[in-house]
């Protein structure tokens, strides 16, 4: 990981990426542009063991909660409570990387759109 992504940065890339996951048409341009800067694999790594365990609830519900964006302050409080979690429990890792299997299938059509913005931009 990146060191020079700190606290804020990361949130700001939380925030970016959770936009992947709301019930409205996705906008990856505008997603890329603001994690644009950020190595890929970090990006890659965040997508799918930080930002999808948390908002993916979003695209399996029948009636989706979050419609235009994620709240940002409770998305990083549920994110940091997840890491918390997976630090104290070996069955809470355990159950995250299954979970971050799934996500890498379920979701890498929305991942493979983020990194096509972000080749289109150069970034």
């Amino acid at each position: 990981m990146d060191p020079a992504l700190n606290d804020r940065r990361r949130e700001d890339v939380w925030e970016a990426l959770s936009d992947a996951f709301i019930d409205n048409e996705v906008n990856y341009e505008f997603i890329a542009r603001r994690v644009a800067g950020v190595a890929r694999a970090d990006l890659e790594h965040i997508f799918f063991t930080e930002v999808a365990p948390e908002c993916a609830f979003n695209v399996f519900a029948v009636i989706p909660p979050v419609w235009a964006a994620f709240d940002r302050k409770g998305l990083a409080e549920c994110i940091r409570d997840m890491q918390a979690r997976n630090r104290r429990s070996v069955l809470a890792r355990l159950k995250h990387r299954v979970a971050v299997a799934f996500y890498r299938v379920c979701f890498r059509s929305y991942w493979e759109q983020i990194e096509a913005e972000l080749e289109r931009k150069g970034a």
